[in-house]
């Protein structure tokens, strides 16, 4: 498998798939209109945007599951279960409190757009853990 910095390349791009597909999930299908209102959005702002946005938008989970390959790596977690845990820990102490700086700063104080765009932190940043510990057993 090709690796940089010792982290396996199939992996990361694996994972990132996994969370790109989160992140559609949830955005596109789970909490769609309730994200949009609590940030005001309309269908109409949408319309005309490049899809170059959404292909530009994988390169975040990418560089995401690569610093999370490369952190797993450093800590030499491999089995799938610690990497879920590892997952849970980062999410909670690293990821929402990140969340959380949009909810405190932004006008709306939108809770329910905190809570979506922080469990969708929470499971992608798991999710990517495992499928990272998954592929990459060595």
């Amino acid at each position: 498998m090709p690796r940089i910095a010792g982290v396996n390349l199939v992996a990361v791009l694996v994972a990132a798939v996994v969370v790109y597909f989160v992140g559609f999930l949830w955005y596109g299908l789970l909490f769609s209109s309730m994200w949009m209102a609590g940030h005001g959005y309309t269908e109409a702002m949408f319309e005309g945007n490049s899809p170059l946005w959404m292909a530009a938008g994988f390169i975040i989970p990418v560089v995401l599951c690569f610093g999370l390959a490369w952190h797993m790596k450093q800590k030499g977690i491999t089995r799938t279960d610690t990497a879920i845990m590892y997952g849970v820990w980062l999410s909670l102490l690293i990821g929402v409190p990140l969340m959380a700086y949009n909810f405190v700063y932004s006008p709306g104080h939108s809770l329910d757009v905190f809570l979506i765009d922080a469990s969708h932190t929470v499971v992608s940043i798991i999710a990517a853990c495992a499928v990272i510990a998954l592929i990459d057993r060595n």
